[in-house]
């Protein structure tokens, strides 16, 4: 009788238009450094890096902080 073996795995995916906040949260759930992306038919359309989506979340927090920074000193406003 031979054995029958399945290597079955939760493929992580993301979808074009998902938040990348979310995207980042499930990357680092499951200690990711890739995820696919796919579209409504759930066929690849390409894949996000962690480190390219943390750049853009670590600039978009850089743009945040300079607003706050120049609406509690008043400039601009």
């Amino acid at each position: 009788m031979a054995a029958s073996l399945t290597m079955t795995r939760d493929v992580v995916i993301c979808w074009p238009d998902e938040l990348l906040q979310e995207v980042w949260k499930r990357i680092k759930e499951r200690k990711l450094k890739n995820i696919p992306v796919v579209d409504k038919d759930s066929r690849p359309v390409g894949v996000l890096h962690a480190r390219d989506i943390l750049q853009v979340l670590l600039e978009e927090s850089k743009d945040e902080e300079a607003m706050l920074r120049d609406y509690v000193m008043g400039i601009g406003y």
